[in-house]
């Protein structure tokens, strides 16, 4: 009975793991921006400034660029543990975001003659899936995409350490 060598078992990364480490990091540091930049255009696109509760994820994308920038620049000790309080920080106001919007097309199901005879169930599925209301509820989930990214690249080195 022969045994395979383990050379030819084990599968070898085209990269070395310093470089394959790197190119993950800026790959998911620019799917931030990406997401940033498209959430930063869906807002404008809705004029989403009519209120200060809507002005919520303007502040969060604003955090997003601190954090973003702060991993850009720096990736370990107090600048690390800023970046990912601020990356949490934007998911709570992702979370509530939903929530809002879901809320608020809940709300506008009272237009509705039937609405009262939907059971609460059926009521808050047509909430969240836009059947009743305009707010889109998945829109802050964005924010949340991109925070949950930047939290995943802070794991990620930015140089491997000797």
């Amino acid at each position: 009975m022969t045994s395979t060598p383990p050379q030819t078992t084990a599968r070898h990364s085209r990269l070395p793991a310093s470089r394959g480490a790197t190119l993950l990091r800026l790959g998911l540091l620019a799917l931030v921006a990406i997401g940033i930049v498209g959430a930063a255009l869906e807002l404008a696109f809705e004029r989403h400034w009519q209120s200060p509760a809507q002005l919520i994820p303007w502040v969060a994308l604003a955090l997003q660029v601190v954090a973003l920038v702060l991993l850009l620049l720096r990736d370990s000790g107090p600048v690390l543990t800023v970046a990912r309080v601020l990356a949490a920080v934007v998911l709570l106001a992702s979370a509530y975001g939903v929530f809002m919007h879901v809320s608020v097309n809940h709300g506008m199901g009272a237009m509705d003659p039937q609405w009262d005879s939907y059971s609460p169930l059926t009521q808050w599925w047509y909430a969240l899936t836009k059947s009743v209301g305009g707010a889109p509820p998945l829109a802050p989930g964005m924010l949340a995409q991109s925070a949950l990214l930047l939290l995943l690249a802070s794991v990620t080195p930015k140089r491997l350490t000797a």
